[in-house]
């Protein structure tokens, strides 16, 4: 039978191979050469956290000499294969939602696994201890969603930069939301395109540029947008719309790649509700884009702003951990 070391090796291969294709995955889904690594970016951070711990305490276990538990070794590299396997699987995925529950496999187990090398390393027994590395597990992960809540839930905007008039920035941002009747803005399109209107009335931005595409015969909302922008004799000159996204992380790469990087943009302003201000910054600021924010005055229900932040929360964690919004 393998000895423990010889497995240890080899669950320090995986989970080199792992963190290697997840970085990959972050960067060739938002078009970035890997040459432009910032560590000092969440995403990159939260990476080299996981993995690093894991790879220290896989040597810190191969340097021990007592004897293990062979069993709870093989189970571990059981785990990182299956999260190996759910990653490649969750990238063939086009739907977002069955997208997110393969990948969650890929990140309970290695969160797992580290976990449990953790917990390795300190027992005299040498044991895997299944329960204990899962409660653990479980109580780690809700500590962190919680955390994540508590920023989308308290996401403070930079209006409060902006109300002396003298803060300028290249363009406005509003980011898109529901039509209604095939041409008419939701209340919650109207509520961001107010405000990108007043953004321009007080010359904050020079133009504004209204993001999101569109279900099959109806109009898109950044025609919309426009549409309405226009009865409030905005000039069209100033107008610039977006209308093949389906999601805000299209929305945002659209203005990285056709407006901010080509027009050496320093600064833009996105607009949109507050709970969904904290997500489109961090993918500005991954795609170095130097970003404000300012937030709608969109009324919502104490129901309805949590299940927005709930949402929001795993979404900033699926963006972080994949970067695909």
């Amino acid at each position: 039978m393998f000895g423990k070391n010889f497995i240890f090796f080899g669950l320090l291969i995986l989970t080199i191979i792992s963190g290697c294709l997840l970085i990959f995955v972050r960067y060739s889904s938002q078009s970035i050469l890997l040459n432009n690594f910032d560590v000092f970016k969440n995403p990159n951070l939260i990476t080299i956290l996981l993995y690093g711990l894991t790879v220290a305490f896989i040597i810190i276990n191969i340097l021990s000499r007592a004897e293990y538990r062979k069993g709870g070794l093989v189970f571990l590299i059981i785990c990182s294969v299956t999260g190996l396997v759910s990653l490649l699987i969750a990238l063939s995925i086009e739907d977002k939602e069955n997208k997110l529950i393969v990948s969650s496999i890929f990140v309970l187990s290695n969160l797992y696994i580290l976990i449990s090398l953790i917990l390795l390393s300190l027992s005299n027994s040498k044991k895997l201890h299944f329960f204990s590395s899962l409660w653990l597990m479980l109580l780690i992960t809700g500590i962190f969603i919680a955390a994540t809540f508590y920023n989308v839930y308290y996401f403070k905007d930079d209006s409060l930069s902006y109300s002396s008039g003298n803060k300028k920035a290249d363009a406005g941002i509003i980011l898109g939301a529901a039509v209604w009747g095939g041409n008419r803005p939701s209340p919650i399109l109207r509520e961001r395109i107010n405000k990108g209107y007043e953004i321009y009335q007080k010359k904050f931005v020079p133009r504004l540029v209204l993001t999101g595409g569109g279900a099959p015969n109806e109009m898109t909302e950044g025609e919309v947008a426009k549409n309405e922008l226009l009865k409030y004799d905005v000039d069209i000159n100033n107008l610039i719309v977006e209308d093949k996204s389906n999601s805000t992380f299209e929305q945002i790469l659209f203005v990285r790649d056709k407006l901010y990087n080509r027009n050496k943009w320093g600064k833009i302003i996105l607009v949109s509700d507050n709970y969904h201000l904290f997500r489109s910054a961090e993918i500005c600021k991954f795609n170095n884009m130097k970003v404000d924010c300012i937030s709608t005055d969109t009324p919502h229900t104490p129901e309805g702003a949590m299940s927005f932040c709930i949402k929001e929360s795993f979404a900033v964690i699926f963006y972080w951990i994949f970067g695909i919004g």
